[in-house]
């Protein structure tokens, strides 16, 4: 038997065993998924594009919680079933992979077209009529995490009338000024912490911004050494938990890293152009911003910056101690919590003024 045939056979071999383990990962995952009244998932059309949606919740009676996934272009719905199961207890959960990004890339790939924030608006907003058509007794409340806080920002502007709530979490206050304190505080602390690679890499990129994506791509290499442990792992884990995610394919891993570059080449220019006070600091709907005290790629100082300045029937800054940009994944247990209080009461409230007010 040739070399070339034993080679075969022993790769076959692995990637048969890889298979089987990932089979028996992902059902061991299903098992230990709570049990939900509301469980759907599948492609609807939004915007004359069928996008990918799901919905999952212990009880139908539960608020609706839009979670927009970051990036732009980094859908986060194969995580869901590892890490946020615990908001279904409160919320019936939606994920939502945006054009462009995670399942819908893989149905449409480039075909999705070219991107922009305006559009993306748009498509947010007709996939929240979608769900207070579905649900017109159920309070909606939004979730914007990095990219997503852009987007989410957006919504609230258009459709305020939609929404009970806006939750930001990794909020973009400048994209421009943001990227230039994380290279800064990068810097600092990649040389007090004497990390030569990082130190040089930096130093050879220069201060932001940066159009070219390789070069952000290198800087963020760079963040990745100083971030906070639980971050980097984080980070580092995210493919392996998107393979064990009960109901996934392969190839629906590989989608939510082909669309993450795609949608960034279309869309980082604006996303580097865009500040939240450019559509103004008046908002119609209540407001909790849930940050990270290192958050080091939307910088926190800018966040408590403008936050005075946010203008909103309620409002809530927290800070997450020792949390860095994904504080949502990160520090879940806290997270979650602050989620469901501060979420909550302002659901309460709005119901209550609901059913106060007189039907003519």
């Amino acid at each position: 038997m040739s070399f070339l045939i034993i080679v075969a056979i022993g790769l076959f071999g692995l990637a048969f065993a890889l298979m089987v383990t990932r089979a028996i990962v992902q059902a061991r995952a299903a098992r230990r998924l709570p049990k939900a009244e509301v469980d759907e998932a599948g492609f609807i059309e939004i915007n004359g594009l069928t996008q990918w949606v799901s919905l999952r919740g212990a009880a139908a009676a539960n608020p609706l919680l839009l979670f927009l996934h970051g990036g732009p272009g980094s859908a986060m719905s194969l995580l869901h079933a590892s890490l946020w199961t615990d908001w279904e207890r409160d919320f019936t959960v939606v994920h939502w992979d945006q054009r462009g990004a995670g399942r819908t890339f893989g149905r449409h790939g480039k075909a999705n077209g070219k991107l922009d924030i305006g559009l993306m608006v748009s498509d947010g907003v007709a996939l929240a009529e979608h769900l207070k058509a579905r649900f017109p007794e159920l309070p909606l409340v939004v979730l914007g995490c990095s990219w997503g806080s852009i987007l989410g920002i957006e919504m609230v502007r258009r459709r305020p009338d939609l929404f009970a709530a806006y939750v930001g979490a990794g909020q973009v206050v400048d994209m421009q000024r943001g990227e230039q304190l994380s290279y800064d505080a990068a810097l600092e602390q990649a040389r007090a912490q004497l990390l030569t690679k990082a130190v040089t890499e930096l130093e050879s990129l220069g201060r932001p911004p940066y159009l070219s994506l390789r070069r952000l791509g290198r800087q963020r290499r760079a963040l990745l050494a100083g971030m906070p442990t639980a971050e980097s792992r984080f980070s580092q884990t995210a493919l392996l938990t998107a393979l064990a995610a009960p109901g996934s394919r392969v190839v629906d891993t590989l989608h939510m890293f082909q669309g993450l570059l795609q949608t960034m080449r279309w869309l980082w220019r604006e996303v580097m152009a865009w500040k939240i006070e450019d559509g103004g600091l008046a908002f119609k709907v209540p407001m909790v911003i849930l940050q990270g005290t290192l958050d080091m790629q939307t910088p926190t100082p800018l966040v408590s910056e403008v936050f005075p300045r946010l203008q909103a029937p309620d409002k809530a800054l927290v800070l997450i101690e020792g949390a860095g940009h994904l504080a949502v994944g990160t520090h879940r247990d806290q997270f979650t919590e602050e989620l469901k209080g501060r979420v909550t009461r302002l659901v309460a409230r709005e119901r209550s003024a609901e059913a106060s007010t007189p039907t003519a």
